[in-house]
């Protein structure tokens, strides 16, 4: 069976909540951030290398500060299913649309056929939260992963520096054959 190599995202349009439930194992909840009060990033750092004995194949690692942390091993085309994921989540948080005015408001991003991977982009005042869900073999977690202040378009997180670091390392996908 061939499977399309485009991904299938999805964008889960709108949890009003101010918590994202990322399951039993999910580490980070979503921090409030109400009235523009800036919300204090944690620290991530992440590891993508590929696997010696099959150089198709990358181990990704993410921790944060706290040092809790998750690996897998993901074929180049889960990757590119990640990549695509983080670039229309990032599209997503430098616009106003979706901005809540008194409540955050999350909107999640995923491919239905690629569980590994969700973005969740929690929008508040002139500011974007992005958080990385990852589910590997061994268990399932949730990093506070970017901030953008998008007045200033002013991003920090390692989120940005693994998409850079995604984009850098994965051939670039065909565009749409010519009809």
């Amino acid at each position: 069976m061939r499977r399309d190599s485009t991904p299938n995202l999805l964008a889960v349009v709108v949890l009003t909540s101010a918590i994202l439930v990322g399951g039993a194992d999910a580490v980070k909840a979503a921090p409030a951030a109400q009235n523009n009060e800036q919300v204090e990033l944690q620290e991530g750092s992440f590891s993508l290398v590929p696997l010696p004995e099959n150089p198709k194949r990358y181990s990704l690692s993410i921790s944060d500060e706290d040092e809790h942390s998750l690996s897998g091993s993901f074929s180049a085309d889960q990757l590119q299913i990640l990549r695509a994921i983080m670039a229309e989540a990032e599209k997503f948080a430098l616009t106003s649309e979706a901005t809540a005015t008194k409540e955050p408001v999350t909107t999640r991003f995923m491919d239905k056929q690629e569980p590994a991977f969700i973005v969740d982009v929690q929008k508040s005042g002139n500011q974007s939260l992005l958080f990385l869900t990852l589910k590997t073999e061994i268990g399932r977690m949730t990093w506070e992963a970017g901030r953008i202040i998008r007045s200033t378009r002013r991003e920090e997180g390692f989120f940005f520096d693994l998409l850079t670091r995604l984009e850098s390392i994965l051939p670039k996908l065909p565009s749409q054959p010519p009809k």
